[in-house]
């Protein structure tokens, strides 16, 4: 009897461990984790963004769009605040190293769908 229920309990794995079940990840973004040293933000908002995500790296510039969201300490700003927070940061050097920037491109198109910027407050 016990033999019985253990072949059927391998009996219903295999059944069900056959199925095929095909499920295609995409990736949406594409994202970087940089210093705020390693960002170049353009004076406009409708402007090219500058990342360089490590020292031997080329490059690589991304457009801002109407659509792209700014958020610092993950509360929401326009590209103008945003912009002078990030200055500010950058005139500290204790702050600098304490920053971290999350930019998010989007694969299809290379525009940027959100920048983050997180730091600890003096």
């Amino acid at each position: 009897m016990i033999t019985q229920r253990i072949f059927a309990t391998f009996a219903l794995l295999a059944v069900f461990g056959t199925a095929q079940a095909t499920r295609i990840l995409e990736q949406p973004e594409r994202s970087y984790e940089l210093s705020l040293s390693q960002l170049t933000l353009p004076s406009a908002a409708n402007g090219g963004l500058t990342v360089k995500p490590c020292p031997s790296c080329a490059y690589s510039t991304h457009v801002l769009t109407s659509e792209t969201e700014y958020l610092v300490n993950n509360r929401g700003l326009s590209f103008a605040e945003f912009r002078s927070v990030a200055e500010d940061l950058r005139a500290n050097e204790d702050a600098v190293r304490k920053a971290f920037v999350g930019v998010y491109v989007d694969v299809e198109t290379g525009r940027v769908n959100r920048v983050t910027l997180l730091h600890r407050d003096q």
